[in-house]
């Protein structure tokens, strides 16, 4: 969500506490249930979601961060001007 930010000037503080509250939250549960056994007992690779195992489905859980980090984004008020200055002010600098 944070790299997202600084590619798109929509992104709000709002999205992208959204979206990496959901990333994460994905992952951890995926590994607690699916690698850690913390959920029980470890289901075995037939049940993984999508045939994903519990070490690639982080790609999975970045996507829902982007996702959500847009759609929240969307439905909220837009950054401050002074903070998409800022951004403007990394991605192209003076010199």
């Amino acid at each position: 969500a944070i790299i997202l930010g600084i590619f798109s000037k929509r992104i709000n503080k709002e999205g992208a506490i959204s979206g990496m509250i959901v990333g994460i939250s994905m992952m951890l549960y995926y590994m607690a249930k699916f690698k850690l056994g913390w959920l029980g007992p470890i289901p075995p690779s037939s049940e993984w979601w999508f045939g994903i195992s519990p070490e690639g489905f982080g790609s999975i859980a970045m996507l829902c961060n982007f996702l959500v980090s847009i759609i929240v984004s969307y439905f909220t008020l837009p950054p401050p001007s002074k903070v998409i200055q800022l951004v403007d002010d990394i991605r192209i600098p003076e010199n």
